[in-house]
Formats: C-alpha cells, sequence, structure tokens
C-alpha cells in the first residue's frame, strides 16, 4: 500500500479530532513532531504534549509555539491554526513536566483543534520494550495508540543497551535471550505490551530506522502483521521529505 503522510497511514481523518497517543521505543519525540507537522500542512490547529516528561529537540520544533499550560496564548494559536507544544514545567536534563490525562481530556474538547499528539510513555531512548505496571498513561480521550519500535532493536540482547524493561519482555514471551522479530511481534501485539490500555481504540505500530536495512524492516513488519497487529508502517523517521516506506494492513 503506497502512502506518502502519516496523517493517511494512521487513518487520523476517522476522529474528529484525532487523539494520538504515541507509545513503545525510540523514535516517539520524532513521529509526535511530524504529525505536527502534517496538521500544520493541512491547516489544522495541533496541540503536541505529553503525559509522561517529554523533550523538545531543536531540530523538530520549527513551526511551532512552547507554551506553558496555563498560557493564555494557546486559544489565539488554535484559532490561528498554530501548532503549540503544551508542557506543565522544567525538569531537569531539558525535559518537560507531562500534562494530566485530565488536562489533556479538557484540550481535546477544545473547539477548533485538529489534532492532539501526546507521548505517553518512556523508553530511555531505546528502541524496544515493554511497558510497566504504570504504563503507558493513556488519557480516556485517546482515539488512536501508535507503537513505535527501532530497528536497531532487531535480534539484540534483551539485556543489552538496546531494549528497555527486559523483565517485562519476558512476562510476556518467556526465558528468551534476543529481541528477535518473533519476540518483538509478541510483545507489541499483545495486551501487556503494546496494546497496554489500547482497548478498542485504532491501533498501529511503526517501525523505524528502515533505512539501516530495508529487508529487515520489511521482514519484521511482516512478522507484526500476522501476529494480528491491523496496521504496520514502515518508516524512517529522519527523513524530512519522505519517512515512510510501505503500510501493511
Amino acid at each position: 500500500m503506497t502512502i506518502s503522510t502519516f496523517w493517511e497511514a494512521l487513518e487520523l481523518d476517522a476522529a474528529s479530532p484525532p487523539v494520538v497517543a504515541i507509545v513503545g521505543g525510540g523514535g516517539k519525540t520524532s513521529l509526535l513532531f511530524r504529525l505536527g507537522r502534517e496538521a500544520r500542512d493541512r491547516g489544522l490547529a495541533a496541540v503536541l504534549t505529553g503525559t509522561t516528561r517529554f523533550t523538545t529537540p531543536a531540530s523538530r520544533t520549527r513551526g511551532t509555539t512552547l507554551l506553558d499550560a496555563a498560557d493564555k496564548r494557546l486559544d489565539a494559536i488554535i484559532e490561528a491554526a498554530g501548532t503549540a507544544v503544551l508542557h506543565a514545567g522544567r525538569e531537569p536534563k531539558g525535559r518537560w513536566t507531562p500534562a494530566t490525562p485530565a488536562a489533556v481530556d479538557t484540550l481535546a474538547a477544545r473547539p477548533g483543534l485538529g489534532l492532539l499528539a501526546i507521548e505517553a510513555d518512556g523508553s530511555k531512548m531505546r528502541p524496544f520494550k515493554a511497558p510497566a505496571n504504570h504504563e503507558p498513561v493513556i488519557p480516556d480521550s485517546a482515539t488512536h495508540v501508535v507503537a513505535v519500535v527501532g530497528l536497531r532493536a532487531l535480534d539484540a540482547s534483551l539485556d543489552g543497551e538496546l531494549v528497555h524493561r527486559p523483565e517485562r519482555v519476558r512476562a510476556i514471551v518467556g526465558p528468551k535471550d534476543q529481541a528477535t522479530s518473533e519476540v518483538i511481534a509478541r510483545v507489541l501485539s499483545d495486551e501487556r505490551g503494546g496494546r497496554r490500555q489500547v482497548g478498542d481504540r485504532r491501533f498501529a505500530v511503526l517501525v523505524n530506522q528502515a533505512e539501516l536495512d530495508p529487508a529487515r524492516a520489511h521482514g519484521l513488519a511482516q512478522v507484526i502483521r500476522a501476529a494480528g497487529v491491523p496496521r504496520v508502517i514502515v518508516a524512517s523517521l529522519n527523513d524530512e521529505a519522505s519517512p515512510i516506506r510501505e503500510t501493511l494492513a
């Protein structure tokens, strides 16, 4: 299936406004800002935020306005179809304090909003993870959930530097040593893993870092799709011009 935008690939037109919770491994922040850019290209007002601590890398923030949650300029930005990055305060190491799920739900009901995208869990910059009991933090208003996995994790040691919470991975897949395609697919398709708290929301998996090995990225996506994930996107989020490689649905 040939699709050129994440807006189309994730079927965001199915909700008004779409409220997208982004979970999983490395690539969440890049996807967050990419969705904001695509909303801007459509002339839609967008709010980007997190229900866990998140960062705003300078390379991704062009065209956005950074606001504290109490800033009264938000109404004007939405009315002008702008893009706001909303936080609840400054944290150490350049991170921002997250919004509460209740605050996100209030935002989702704001008139004129075209997109609300949320970074909904953390991975310590690692490309593959399974969530802890307190993760992810998905607000009630979320309409879509996207689980991200980076290709760098494929066949990596579960106890190495590329996997976050390996004990949670093993709680799902058993006593495995490597993040094989089958292990990754099992975790991402499981309600204790990538589908945790998804419920009946639209769900997709994004295989990021496809530029490292397109054939391996395609193979991993096929295994994830066969595990029962309804929509799998293969992408290179660092490719600003054409990030999407393929969509399996």
